[in-house]
């Protein structure tokens, strides 16, 4: 295989297969977890497993400030955001997140929240509503969420930022249309955000001290500095449109569940002897092989801070580093039947869901790296969504299908159920 011959375009019409194709084309399994290749007319380095995740988060080696092409970052994350951070910037700025996501309790009332919203989705299901599962998690998760973060705003716009934060995240990386829509919605929601941070910081709106709100307007930087109002309306969507992004997983789960009426039928046994669906084993485990399974994240860039061997590889100061997700938790290595969904893996070896070869969103710690603090909402909010639709006899069309060019994607028409019956 060339290192010379751009890639760029390879990428863009390959997708999420992209890497995968790569890869089989060496002849040396280990030496293609580091295959030095060109992208955008420099030379990068495109690693993948254990090894290459850590070598990702490593932050005396690695840098991921200014790596995220703006066309693509700017939009989905927002200029300024934590995603872009290093060092001790990155570190205080993430322990916000961590503060506000990874509380035990306010998890436990948002998922007590989003199990109300998805009774009243089952009964417009009920009442013949044609309504995607892709759509409905939408509405669930950006309801549940927004409340969470402790916005005071009537139902009608709960769902208006639901729906929009959605949209961001569906054309931020999509050549076309979409693209053009998400940069309309991004500028939309910055302006609605600053506006709510400056009416809280001039006290015309109430925000409770106990809220991830009022965590996000009273940050204090690593420099002693307060965010402005923009770029702290910009982290306060960071908190929400995460979880809002789950629904691809959402729509994913209602396949899976069709295609897999055995796990359908132990995790509605499952509910059945514990009375809830919240936080299920069973629902869980098959949450996160939905997470591992299906593509969402293709890869994220960084760049090497200074000269530096890696296996074997040069790599310069400047250089691109390119993480392979979906190679990764699609590694022979490190998984048994990567390509086979399993949610038993998770239940005999729950160690998987801490591990560097489990990157659905974002490897390392939560505390060190960049992996998502969110987490538990996601795994939570999923696995309380695999255990709603488990309790439903759903049917699908049998043509279910998604491209794997388009990034992100979904399941055709986002999982549109063709009957639904309890």
């Amino acid at each position: 295989m060339s290192a010379s011959k751009d890639r760029t375009l390879d990428f863009v019409t390959q997708g999420y297969l992209w890497t995968t194709r790569l890869r089989a084309g060496s002849s040396d399994a280990q030496a293609s977890r580091r295959l030095p290749i060109k992208v955008l007319g420099s030379q990068a380095l495109l690693v993948n497993g254990e090894e290459g995740v850590r070598l990702f988060y490593d932050q005396d080696r690695i840098q991921r400030s200014g790596a995220m092409p703006k066309v693509v970052g700017g939009g989905l994350f927002g200029k300024g955001s934590v995603h872009g951070l290093d060092g001790d910037q990155h570190r205080v700025r993430k322990a916000m997140f961590i503060r506000a996501a990874m509380d035990r309790p306010r998890v436990d009332a948002l998922l007590a929240d989003a199990q109300q919203e998805w009774q009243k989705i089952v009964e417009l299901w009920l009442q013949g509503e044609k309504l995607s599962v892709y759509d409905a998690a939408v509405l669930v998760y950006g309801r549940s969420i927004v409340r969470w973060a402790g916005l005071q705003v009537d139902d009608q716009t709960l769902d208006w930022i639901a729906t929009t934060q959605a949209e961001i995240v569906d054309g931020f990386a999509v050549v076309g249309p979409a693209w053009l829509r998400t940069r309309k919605d991004r500028e939309t929601m910055d302006e609605w955000f600053t506006e709510q941070v400056r009416k809280a910081r001039a006290g015309e709106i109430e925000v409770a001290d106990d809220s991830p709100f009022r965590m996000v307007l009273d940050h204090v930087e690593a420099d002693g500095s307060t965010m402005d109002d923009h770029l702290t309306g910009v982290e306060l969507q960071n908190l929400i449109r995460p979880t809002i992004a789950v629904a691809r997983f959402a729509a994913f789960a209602a396949v899976a569940l069709a295609e897999h009426p055995q796990w359908r039928d132990r995790i509605r046994a499952e509910t059945s002897e514990r009375g809830t669906t919240i936080e299920g084993p069973v629902a869980t485990a098959f949450a996160e092989e939905v997470r591992r399974h299906f593509p969402f994240v293709p890869l994220l860039p960084a760049t090497a801070r200074k000269d530096f061997v890696f296996e074997g590889q040069q790599v310069r100061k400047g250089q691109k580093i390119l993480l392979d997700f979906y190679g990764t938790n699609h590694d022979e290595a490190s998984w048994e039947r990567p390509n086979t969904f399993d949610p038993q893996r998770f239940l005999d070896d729950p160690s998987h869901r801490e591990s560097d070869h489990f990157i659905p969103q974002g490897g390392g710690t939560a505390e060190t790296g960049h992996r998502c603090p969110g987490e538990w909402i996601a795994v939570g909010q999923l696995a309380l969504t695999v255990a709603e639709l488990a309790q439903l006899t759903m049917e699908m069309p049998a043509d279910q299908d998604w491209s794997m060019t388009r990034m992100p994607t979904a399941p055709k028409d986002g999982a549109l159920p063709t009957s639904v019956s309890r």
